[in-house]
């Protein structure tokens, strides 16, 4: 008997779809080209509209975050701090330092790192550094309370006149707000008791600074002073002056009368308030 014919299979889609491939692969000068077949090409579609939607959404955020920032600038304008919460006004300069992001995390993240806005100015930049921001946003920061204390300075240097232990504690309180460090400063006067110079003589740490009793001759000296006030803070909040205080009050005070030059008093400042040595016998 002769031999069966074959019985052919029936074509189907897929058979199709692989002999149309095997068909691109012998065409010469096609065995680089990239095979497109209906299901890669809905792939890819499927890929752009993704990225679309990222891209829509990117802009989006840009968007809402430049209108924030312009919101917030706006009631600065208008109302300056007195409206703002702290976590706000934190926010707000940090703009001028990240022009790209949102502040507002950051800005609540140091807040409750450092407790306050005076704090976190206050802070040095590596404490700053290690609380997640980058180096320049931490002098940034830092640069500000800086500013703002010579500013301070500058402005009394311009009016400044000692006439009572009261002026003297007033001025005295300024110098020291929100320092977080014990350090040693003067105020050099003349005859009128005009303010002619202030300066930092000593920095310590949070509970302790040494009184340089040459720098202080030499502050003195160079300033042209006829009497000086001598203050320091204590951070911790007691007023009372240690043995150490007293002791180095009597050493400045001798030393500046070899040079013809009156201490006039010794002012220990914490917050808001100070005691002096003169009105409490010590001098």
């Amino acid at each position: 008997m002769g031999r069966k014919k074959k019985e052919e299979q029936p074509e189907t889609t897929e058979t199709k779809r692989s002999a149309e491939t095997e068909q691109v692969k012998d065409t010469p000068g096609m065995a680089e080209a990239e095979i497109k077949t209906p299901r890669s090409e809905g792939r890819k579609k499927a890929e752009k509209k993704a990225n679309q939607r990222v891209t829509t959404t990117d802009q989006v955020k840009k968007e809402q975050m430049k209108g924030h920032r312009e919101r917030l600038r706006e009631r600065f304008r208008e109302q300056g701090f007195d409206s703002f919460q702290d976590y706000e006004v934190l926010e707000l300069l940090l703009f001028y330092a990240l022009p790209r992001i949102d502040t507002k995390p950051l800005a609540k993240k140091l807040l409750n790192e450092f407790g306050s806005v005076n704090a976190v100015l206050e802070a040095e930049p590596e404490q700053l550094i290690e609380a997640g921001v980058t180096e320049n946003t931490a002098l940034f920061l830092n640069l500000i309370a800086k500013v703002q204390k010579d500013y301070a300075i500058s402005k009394k240097k311009q009016k400044t006149i000692v006439r009572s232990t009261v002026d003297a504690g007033q001025a005295c309180i300024s110098l020291f707000r929100n320092q977080l460090e014990e350090s040693v400063r003067m105020l050099c006067l003349d005859a009128r008791g005009k303010v002619v110079k202030w300066s930092e003589v000593a920095k310590g740490d949070v509970n302790a600074v040494h009184f340089p009793v040459r720098k202080i001759v030499e502050t003195a000296v160079l300033s042209k002073a006829v009497s000086v006030i001598l203050t320091h803070n204590h951070p911790g909040g007691t007023l009372s002056p240690s043995r150490e205080d007293l002791d180095a009050t009597e050493a400045a005070k001798a030393a500046l009368g070899t040079i013809g030059v009156r201490l006039l008093d010794h002012l220990i400042v914490s917050g808001e308030d100070y005691y002096s040595l003169r009105e409490n016998g010590y001098l």
